[in-house]
């Protein structure tokens, strides 16, 4: 996912220039259309239609959420606050888009706390990689797959609602469950991932610095 966000940042930049709102702004105003979005989901399955509004939401959350940090770079308004706000309302966000998807596509609670704890970890170790390392990396995969998959998802969710099959099932799980599976095992290679690069980059050594 990281190309695209090269390519966002080329695409927006003029209109970042522009942008009367702040980054912080943004940040927050791509988190109450998260809120908006995990909603919408946790009712899809009482008003199938919801399930694609949501899709709108959670897409247009996502913009916002590239759109803060080109407007903090293009008006050089970064800061460590700003930085700390983004990466808290990400977390938020995956959290409750997350559990309203489940919630609204008759997931199991112990496998929504079983997700929302995996993707937690695996968001958390991506923030903590900078923190320790002084590097944001991209790799692997990370938030980029998982809103793919917060799209995406919907998409069948719906299917099944309107065909009166949101219970139907696969084996033990049903449909949704199996999806479910299948991004706590995206979550957990993330998460691998992330903790070879941390052995890989502590393996560098450090330069001493010079206080002189």
């Amino acid at each position: 996912m990281h190309v695209w966000r090269e390519r966002l940042s080329r695409w927006f930049t003029p209109a970042a220039l522009r942008c009367p709102l702040s980054p912080n702004a943004i940040t927050a105003l791509a988190l109450l259309l998260s809120i908006a979005a995990a909603l919408a989901l946790a009712y899809g399955r009482v008003h199938p239609r919801l399930f694609l509004a949501a899709i709108v939401l959670f897409g247009l959350a996502g913009l916002a959420d590239a759109f803060d940090g080109i407007v903090a770079r293009a008006q050089h308004k970064s800061t460590r606050f700003g930085d700390f706000l983004d990466h808290l309302a990400d977390r938020v966000s995956d959290s409750l888009v997350l559990i309203g998807w489940a919630w609204g596509s008759g997931v199991r609670p112990p496998m929504v706390i079983a997700a929302t704890f995996v993707v937690l970890i695996n968001g958390y170790s991506g923030t903590q990689l900078e923190a320790t390392f002084g590097q944001r990396s991209y790799e692997g995969l990370g938030r980029g797959e998982f809103v793919l998959a917060l799209i995406i998802f919907p998409i069948v969710s719906y299917g099944l609602a309107v065909w009166g099959a949101t219970g139907a099932r696969a084996g033990p799980l049903t449909i949704a469950e199996w999806l479910t599976v299948l991004l706590v095992a995206a979550a957990l290679l993330g998460l691998a991932q992330r903790i070879r690069l941390a052995v890989r980059l502590s393996a560098i050594p450090e330069h001493p610095r010079d206080d002189s």
